[in-house]
């Protein structure tokens, strides 16, 4: 059956119009994790029942109660808040909504939504990749760099070795949604990424729109097609990509290094 990637889209918009509204002023409810909340729980469901009138061999893995991955046709991964710790606090364009559609392990479709620029970022297989319906493409430049380490990073060695190796270049460190920052590459804003992360949720969306725009996007051993294992992540404009690449591979021997 054809996919109604709007009822998708149209949910995200509305949650995150919802989520500007509360934004600072909601608990952390979370007991067995931090930095949880109940529209995490709320937008991770609201989306469950969307995928769910798709068919039942659509199957959904998220952060929150859909945690186990498993192999899939139809597989949506999701990040029903990219940030909630940036939520939690307020802090403009630290939480976004993120998710994306696999068919046989290749993505097909992904949505990013910024609930403060009100920034919905879009990318469909074949098709490219959209800011609020007008298509993007990456940056020719090869300046600007995000470098962004979790917060659950437990390697800040390997964080400071890879910000030496960067230093030829203008790094921007801030603490905006990961998501978000994916799409500041797609749209040019932003040369190139290096991502050290607590789990891969928004890189299947980030990394496929990063695509769309005319990118690369790639793991830390170069694949394409990435994996929920995967920790380290590279992005950038083509010629960029390839420089940031090899720089923190072969600069920092990070295959090597294990999420721990």
């Amino acid at each position: 059956m054809d996919i109604d990637y709007q009822k998708i889209i149209d949910f995200m918009v509305a949650s995150g119009k919802r989520l500007a509204t509360r934004a600072g002023n909601i608990v952390d409810i979370g007991i067995t994790k931090v930095h949880l909340t109940e529209e995490d729980l709320a937008i991770e469901r609201g989306l469950q029942n969307i995928i769910a009138s798709f068919g039942t061999n659509h199957i959904l893995y998220a952060e929150e109660e859909h945690d186990l991955f498993q192999n899939s046709d139809n597989l949506w991964v999701v990040d029903p808040i990219s940030g909630t710790s940036g939520f939690i606090k307020g802090a403009p364009n630290s939480y976004s909504i993120v998710i994306s559609h696999l068919v046989n392990h290749m993505t097909v479709f992904a949505a990013v939504y910024n609930p403060t620029a009100d920034e919905l970022f879009t990318a469909f297989a074949g098709k490219g990749a959209f800011l609020n319906n007008r298509p993007i493409k990456v940056s020719q430049a090869h300046s600007k760099v995000i470098l962004r380490p979790s917060i659950a990073w437990k390697r800040p060695e390997v964080i400071e070795k890879v910000a030496n190796l960067l230093s030829g270049y203008m790094v921007e460190n801030n603490w905006n949604s990961i998501a978000v920052e994916y799409c500041a590459v797609a749209c040019g804003r932003v040369d190139g990424i290096a991502t050290f992360t607590k789990d891969a949720f928004p890189e299947f969306a980030g990394g496929f729109i990063i695509q769309e725009a005319g990118g690369k996007f790639t793991n830390i051993e170069g694949a394409t097609n990435i994996n929920p294992s995967d920790r380290v992540f590279v992005g950038g404009n083509p010629e960029f990509y390839d420089e940031l690449f090899t720089l923190i591979k072969t600069g920092s021997n990070l295959k090597k290094i294990l999420w721990n």
